[in-house]
């Protein structure tokens, strides 16, 4: 079964967490999974 799968990327201050934020809070139904992967 394949699952579709976005993966964001970009630079600091690009936007990433504005647009994670914007898709979460607009899931309209859709059922949404956010995996967060940090190095630093």
């Amino acid at each position: 079964m394949k699952i579709p799968t976005t993966v964001v990327t970009g630079f600091l201050g690009a936007g990433k967490t504005t647009l994670i934020r914007y898709l979460l809070q607009n899931a309209k139904g859709r059922r949404l999974a956010l995996i967060v992967n940090e190095f630093g």
